[in-house]
């Protein structure tokens, strides 16, 4: 009967040591995982910065590209009209070369 009590103790002993091992591990996950949060946390928030900066000069670009648009349109229209005018003269001008050649 001792034998068995003793068997018993010591199984109860192996447990409780493999218990305090599990508890242990336990420990190290936790802390590990606890290091992996913060780490992830960390890179969530420096790609919100990031995308932020870059939509901010995505739209600082729009921005200059609407400038540039509206001076070649307003560049555009001055072309034309001097287009325009530049025929216009060059029409009279071989008016008056003709009449005094004839």
């Amino acid at each position: 009967m001792e034998e068995i009590l003793k068997q018993i103790l010591n199984e109860i002993n192996n447990l409780k040591e493999g218990q305090e091992r599990i508890a242990e591990k336990v420990t190290n996950v936790d802390s590990k995982v606890d290091s992996l949060d913060s780490k992830a946390e960390n890179i969530l928030s420096e790609m919100r910065s990031n995308f932020r900066y870059i939509n901010d000069k995505l739209d600082e670009h729009r921005k200059v590209f609407d400038v540039v648009s509206d001076e070649i349109k307003s560049v555009k229209i001055d072309i034309e009209y001097l287009s325009s005018k530049t025929g216009k003269h060059d029409t009279e001008l071989n008016n008056i070369l003709n009449r005094l050649r004839g």
